[in-house]
């Protein structure tokens, strides 16, 4: 399992905008001279075994299709099956691709180590064989708006893999940028989180172009709103991490805490996600040892100090209830430390204080399961201004210049069946109190 450094420190619009969908690519290699109506995407590498998986890169997309590599594998081998699983499959294309002017079908194709795919979607490699070039991802994609400027304002961390510079949405960044500003000259400011036309915003890192086509990162997503954002895209995970998350563990053994996607039954990965009961993936976190703790976290960041912040998440302890060891799972959240860096290891596992000076399993706690207190099975809603088991704080209201929230799960407990999330948003709520 692969582990992330938890402390990275690391024109007019179409009318009224209020909600914006951003993600994240990290382009390898581009074509300069694009077939009209194809995509090609690079695989670099030899299969280790694992899962392969092509996701259409959209606006709340669950649109993807995996299959499992053999170790030794060539990338033509596999992108051959590959093609084969798609053209079979309505998941990427649920109306078929057909050329507008002849009528005729076009389907995925494998030219050496490139897939071609049909129209002027992206689409991105992910998944879990580690023997494929696939770029890492970036993290913790957060949004906001300024109602004072009229813009929105995102930030995210980098994998911090070499790159020659940024591309987003037509702008050209450095490779170190981490933000992003962008102006609504014909938006009017609105009081409430309805509902307008998505915004859809490409970034992206280049390193260099060929006429073999473009290698790409794995996407990650966040619906923003005029108070609130949340993950409610459903991209297929890499290195099995949700996107904009990353792993964790307090144990030196790398095997310790097994981080998986997790496939809804009777959900498929298709169409248009507009619930969280409507996307077909999930983070699992799995303990193989007692006495170690790990997870995943995420940071949101370019908050407002002095604002006051409400956190939802949606867990549920899957198969535990049968589990006869001991075991824990908990969902935490706590200002950053004031120098603006995310919270360390030892500080998610409660073994140094937070920065509100709280330490222990208690400190920054949302939400407690244990034997006896379980979802039995189900996807239950727990958020810092609802009591339920194991809530220790309220909302969060960010001290003088802090400006980043993190959030993660702990898992514990030997041998266990795994834990899961599958979704969670931030709203401001400055305004209720």
């Amino acid at each position: 399992m692969l582990f992330m450094n938890s402390k990275i420190h690391c024109s007019d619009c179409w009318g009224l905008v209020n909600r914006i969908i951003l993600f994240a690519i990290v382009v390898l290699n581009s074509s300069s001279h694009a077939e009209a109506q194809e995509h090609k995407i690079t695989l670099g590498g030899v299969a280790n075994g694992g899962i392969l998986s092509l996701t259409k890169v959209s606006y709340r997309s669950a649109s993807f299709v995996s299959i499992q590599t053999t170790q030794g594998e060539s990338a033509n081998s596999v992108l051959k099956r590959l093609a084969t699983e798609i053209n079979k499959s309505d998941l990427l294309a649920p109306s078929g691709w057909f050329n507008g002017s002849s009528g005729i079908r076009i389907v995925a194709e494998a030219r050496g180590d490139a897939l071609v795919m049909p129209g002027f979607y992206r689409y991105a490699f992910t998944g879990t064989d580690t023997g494929f070039v696939i770029p890492k991802p970036i993290l913790s994609f957060s949004g906001s708006y300024d109602s004072d400027k009229n813009q929105v304002v995102f930030h995210w961390l980098n994998p911090g893999e070499h790159n020659n510079e940024i591309h987003l949405s037509g702008s050209t960044l450095p490779a170190d940028a981490t933000s992003f500003i962008s102006d609504w000259k014909g938006a009017k400011t609105r009081s409430s989180d309805d509902d307008f036309f998505p915004y859809w915003l490409g970034i992206v890192f280049e390193r260099g172009k060929t006429e073999l086509g473009v290698t790409v990162s794995p996407p990650a997503g966040i619906d923003l709103k005029i108070n609130s954002q949340e993950e409610l895209d459903a991209f297929p995970f890499y290195m099995g991490v949700a996107p904009n998350w990353c792993g964790w563990s307090d144990s030196s053994n790398a095997g310790a805490v097994k981080l998986e996607q997790g496939n809804k039954p009777g959900v498929l990965p298709k169409g248009y996600i507009r619930n969280p009961d409507q996307k077909p993936v999930y983070q699992i976190i799995k303990t193989t040892q007692s006495g170690v703790q790990g997870g995943v976290w995420r940071r949101f960041l370019g908050l407002k100090p002095g604002n006051t912040y409400q956190v939802e998440v949606r867990l549920n302890t899957l198969e535990m209830d049968a589990c006869t060891n001991a075991w824990s799972f908990s969902f935490h959240a706590a200002c950053d430390n004031p120098d603006g860096s995310g919270l360390t290891e030892a500080q998610m596992a409660g073994q140094a204080a937070l920065p509100d000076g709280n330490k222990g399993p208690e400190a920054g706690r949302v939400a407690l399961y244990e034997p006896g207190v379980t979802t039995k099975g189900q996807w239950m809603k727990r958020s810092t201004d609802t009591p339920g088991s194991g809530l220790e704080i309220k909302n969060i209201t960010l001290p003088k210049d802090v400006t980043s929230i993190t959030v993660w799960l702990r898992h514990s407990g030997a041998n266990s069946t795994g834990v899961g999330m599958d979704w969670i948003k931030l709203t401001d709520v400055t305004d209720k109190h």
